[in-house]
């Protein structure tokens, strides 16, 4: 029953046009797969398993178009260790789901998956989850992104999320996320995969007063290694905690 609840809604906060192109894509399959990282604990949990003495504040981690692999882990152990529950839902679980980007040849969507509407969709599902989880701090639930889940992350509709951080993204296709919503953006001055497109986040975000772009000077494309993107994103969190 609840499964059914939360994915009608989902569908309904999405476009209805969308629907039936998105019908074959499972997208509860992905929460259920989801690789959760608690503070103090060694191994990895799943959303079903996962049981805390208190509410956590958690950071709800969307994984770029290869899956979760080695910028997505070292992103998960640097939250945990700051005291947040990460929760990595699994794109790639969802049976049909294919790869949709050329690692390779550093090409974005080949537009073999509506990765722009599955995605948001994937974070509708796990946010309605959450909340219905005890360990989960309702108050201090954050998004974050990387690359093709930045994407997501940018075109996620209003949820109440305290806070989006988008790494490895670009900012041309704006924020669906309400004006109140803080939001931390980091990026490479020159990215691989969007060598034709502009960083500068302020034009595309239009009047908002909290949003922090931090550019990194060079080529690349994962910003996890970097101390500077590491402490922007551990000041963001902590300015936006309620102690």
């Amino acid at each position: 029953m609840l499964k059914r609840l939360a994915l009608a809604f989902v569908l309904t906060s999405l476009a209805a046009a969308n629907a039936d192109e998105l019908a074959k894509y499972d997208v509860s399959v992905a929460w259920e797969k989801a690789v959760v990282h608690v503070p103090d604990r060694f191994f990895t949990q799943t959303a079903s398993s996962v049981e805390t003495p208190h509410p956590f504040p958690v950071v709800l981690f969307m994984h770029g178009c290869a899956g979760i692999g080695p910028e997505e882990k070292q992103w998960a152990r640097f939250l945990k260790d700051k005291g947040y529950i990460v929760v990595l839902p699994d794109s790639f679980a969802i049976p049909k789901r294919v790869i949709n980007c050329s690692t390779t040849e550093k090409i974005t969507n080949l537009r073999l998956v509506p990765v722009n509407r599955l995605r948001p969709a994937e974070v509708a599902y796990a946010m309605a989850q959450l909340q219905t989880k005890p360990w989960v701090d309702k108050k201090h639930v954050f998004l974050m992104g990387h690359s093709e889940g930045a994407m997501a992350a940018t075109r996620t509709p209003d949820m109440g999320f305290k806070g989006i951080i988008i790494s490895g993204f670009v900012c041309s296709l704006g924020v669906k996320a309400g004006a109140a919503t803080p939001l931390l953006a980091i990026s490479w001055s020159s990215d691989p995969y969007f060598q034709r497109a502009g960083f500068q986040c302020d034009s595309q975000w239009g009047a908002r007063d909290n949003g922090i772009q931090l550019v990194l000077p060079g080529h690349g494309h994962s910003t996890s290694s970097e101390s500077s993107a590491r402490q922007a994103v551990a000041n963001f969190l902590d300015n936006n905690t309620e102690k």
